[in-house]
């Protein structure tokens, strides 16, 4: 089963290939000059300095793409796209391939050879995991050489990449919700594909959420799912994913949101920002009682031993300041987890507060 950590953790993912790739080109601007197309089809560059002269160095490697881009059309995904790519050196001496860099999603084999004598040539296999991938899609494959004039060269594969059956929305999100309210959200299953579609099994793990299978209103579905919040979830945020397995495929719909009872905390969750390394921080949280019991904070738990918290009542019954402390003995990285306010009210026994923050300068 997807867990909720695992969606979560894609995410990141995601953004840190973004970041990649954008690096890598930035990588080949700096190490090139503007291209040109080479004699065979490929590319070469020129414009850049090669030495005190402000030349091009006679004897010097020279990098040739054969053909660098490659379309691969239209494909389903979750089909591996492979494509075998050309290195030539055009060049007067040895050219080393040093490394080979590729964008999430795509595996590159070692090169047939890594140093190629002028005129010599080198194949490099590639293959892109199109799982979970739809529409346009591009990938960078850098290569590192010993070229003078282009120490990074970049290879792409691009093309589109078709759904079969997908879910829309990709996930469900309730927002925030009243203690003891019942909701529910519908999600249609979308099929592309030839043949029919079965529906084999719909299953989640949070007792206080139930999905089930029902007719398809809409005439673009072939099947929709219905998702409902159940007044028994307890207040604080929920997480959960709904498995849908399918004779084509399984997939997992992502459900969060979050219960509101009559205990909360203002602001929601606490951000240390970046503190310098040694110097620590203090946040304060508001926490208050909508309730029509008085309630009395018991203590304060941290998951975390560089942050602390303590309450002081500012309204019996009714209102407490809470001070967070980062410690200044922190280490320097990231700090993240979670308070947990224990409270006497029978039905809100604990509230939880997220937290997180970055100690020391940030990692260039």
């Amino acid at each position: 089963m997807l867990s909720p950590h695992k969606l979560r953790n894609g995410l990141t993912t995601i953004l840190f290939c973004t970041l990649f790739a954008l690096s890598a080109t930035s990588l080949k601007v700096q190490g090139a000059g503007a291209a040109k197309p080479g004699a065979n089809g490929g590319a070469e560059a020129t414009g850049a300095k090669a030495n005190s002269g402000g030349q091009p160095e006679k004897d010097a490697p020279k990098i040739e793409l054969v053909a660098p881009a490659y379309d691969f059309g239209t494909v389903t995904e979750g089909t591996p796209v492979q494509h075998v790519f050309t290195i030539r050196n055009a060049g007067k001496a040895d050219l080393v391939i040093k490394a080979v860099h590729t964008s999430c999603g795509c595996t590159a084999a070692k090169p047939t050879k890594t140093k190629l004598a002028p005129g010599e040539s080198s194949d490099l296999a590639v293959t892109f995991d199109t799982h979970y991938e739809k529409g346009h899609r591009s990938r960078m494959i850098t290569v590192y050489t010993n070229d003078p004039l282009t120490p990074a060269a970049t290879l792409t594969m691009a093309g589109d990449i078709k759904v079969l059956l997908e879910a829309l929305p990709s996930e469900v999100n309730f927002g925030t919700v009243r203690r003891a309210t019942e909701q529910t959200r519908q999600v249609k299953l979308v099929y592309t594909g030839e043949g029919p579609l079965k529906l084999e099994g719909i299953s989640n793990a949070n007792p206080n959420i139930k999905a089930r299978a029902i007719p398809a209103k809409d005439a673009g579905a072939a099947q929709e799912i219905e998702v409902s919040l159940l007044k028994t979830m307890p207040a604080g945020p929920f997480y959960d994913a709904v498995q849908v397995v399918t004779s084509q495929k399984k997939m997992a719909v992502p459900v969060f949101g979050r219960v509101a009872g009559d205990l909360g905390t203002e602001p929601a969750q606490v951000s240390f920002g970046i503190v310098p390394h040694g110097r620590g921080a203090q946040r304060i949280l508001r926490f208050t009682n909508s309730g029509n019991r008085p309630v009395k904070v018991l203590s304060i738990s941290s998951s975390s031993p560089s942050v602390a918290a303590k309450a002081e009542e500012t309204k019996p019954g009714r209102e407490y300041k809470i001070i967070v402390e980062l410690s200044r003995g922190a280490p320097q990285g990231q700090v993240r987890g979670k308070l947990l306010i224990n409270t006497d009210d029978p039905e809100e026994k604990s509230l939880s507060v997220f937290f997180y923050g970055i100690v020391g300068a940030l990692s260039s």
